[in-house]
């Protein structure tokens, strides 16, 4: 349970009260690889989600760990927030049970998560994803094309002090 463990003190590291309270133009550049990570793994495990809040446990499968009893979600008033949060949660909890589609895309939450540490989220309003004050179509539509977008630590800050565009 060793994925499953670290993701749990991650999440539970996350000041839950603070998301949202902060704009920064890292928290757009996070949003747009999410979407794009997202796009990709519905294409292929589109399960019942509502795009782009992907549910691990419909998609692939549920995991033997119980995510849902763990009081970390209850401190998450935002329902789409929690379900990536639990759907991290699950992810890490298959990819410990040897699950290979959740170990194939262990990476697929990470854009969110550092979104929500770094103190941002997302909305979805009339069709659009909403972040930092900036707005995109929220569309499955050449999203998969897109080239990977640089998460690193280095690269997001440099976006929030204007070193790069």
């Amino acid at each position: 349970m060793g994925n499953f463990n670290q993701a749990v003190k991650r999440i539970s590291a996350i000041d839950w009260s603070c998301i949202g309270n902060k704009q920064a133009r890292s928290h757009v550049h996070l949003s747009k690889e999410y979407l794009r990570r997202s796009s990709i793994f519905l294409q292929y495990y589109p399960g019942a989600c509502r795009y782009p809040f992907i549910i691990i446990s419909n998609s692939i499968t549920q995991t033997q760990a119980n995510v849902d009893g763990l009081k970390i979600l209850q401190k998450i008033d935002n329902s789409y927030v929690r379900d990536i949060a639990k759907s991290y949660l699950e992810l890490n909890a298959l990819i410990d049970e040897g699950n290979q589609i959740a170990i194939d895309n262990k990476d697929l939450f990470e854009p969110a998560i550092k979104l929500y540490e770094r103190g941002g989220h997302f909305f979805i309003r009339s069709g659009y994803l909403n972040v930092a004050g900036a707005t995109d179509l929220l569309s499955l539509a050449n999203r998969v094309e897109r080239e990977p977008l640089d998460i690193s630590d280095e690269t997001l800050d440099a976006l929030d002090n204007g070193d790069i565009d």
